[in-house]
């Protein structure tokens, strides 16, 4: 199968900081792909990396067959980006900043006003009233997802996409997802709510501070009432073997 993603040999340091460390994962076109760790692990400076917003220090990376750098503009108007930060810019209306995000990505006139009225209706922001400032973090998160998503790019990324939104955008957003890869798109996807991860991907990779990864593999087996086998044990969730392979342990707070 071709490979969307392929990371080799990634590295990013912030002076004396390493947030990420020698990460090498491929990521086939058309996947679901979870990529999850703990809180600082790298995955949002991975991203950012893959995306172009930063650059990295060492390694390489490719996307749809081509190397990608910062200055690979015709590969980033094939790609979306839902950053961590959302980078909305919060004067503006819900309807400008979209049609802005169109027209910057090459949409004619006709086709980016068409998608925007779309967009915002499915979404439930029609409310012209407020600016991106006046919303609420759910509702930005919407629009952020929106503007990723309306050039519809071949690659998507998303950073913690579902936090801070109400259960019906993320049944939406994921009817939206689930569609976008059935067309040969792929999307790479960071989130810490292991069950929708588990539910909606095929594929995760899990990776530990400074990004070093884990464990990379097929998870399908797991919504068919399966285990995936790891050192001698059986997991038949993703969160134990989440916990498992990060080391992560929570103390025992008596006096709760």
């Amino acid at each position: 199968m071709d490979s969307a993603i392929v990371i080799r040999h990634l590295a990013k340091e912030y002076g004396a900081v390493v947030a990420v460390e020698d990460l090498s994962l491929t990521v086939p076109k058309g996947a679901m792909f979870g990529f999850l760790g703990p809180n600082g692990s790298g995955k949002s400076t991975t991203i950012g990396c893959l995306t172009g917003l930063l650059d990295p220090s060492g390694g390489e990376m490719e996307i749809l067959g081509e190397r990608f750098t910062a200055e690979s503009v015709g590969l980033k108007r094939r790609m979306g980006v839902m950053p961590e930060s959302l980078g909305l810019f919060e004067p503006l209306y819900a309807h400008e900043f979209l049609a802005f995000v169109g027209r910057m990505f090459g949409l004619d006139e006709t086709t980016t006003r068409a998608r925007v009225t779309e967009l915002l209706a499915a979404l439930e922001l029609t409310d012209s009233s407020k600016t991106l400032a006046e919303y609420s973090t759910g509702m930005r998160k919407r629009v952020a997802f929106a503007a990723a998503v309306i050039h519809a790019p071949e690659v998507l990324f998303l950073d913690e996409p579902f936090e801070s939104i109400d259960p019906a955008g993320v049944a939406l957003m994921k009817q939206w997802l689930r569609r976008f890869t059935e067309q040969g798109r792929t999307v790479f996807i960071t989130s810490h709510v292991l069950e929708t991860v588990e539910r909606l991907c095929g594929a995760v990779a899990i990776i530990t501070s400074p990004g070093k990864l884990v464990w990379q593999g097929d998870i399908t087996v797991l919504a068919a009432d399966g285990a995936i086998e790891y050192d001698g044990q059986q997991f038949r969730a993703l969160e134990p073997l989440f916990l498992r392979l990060t080391g992560e342990h929570y103390a025992d707070l008596k006096w709760l």
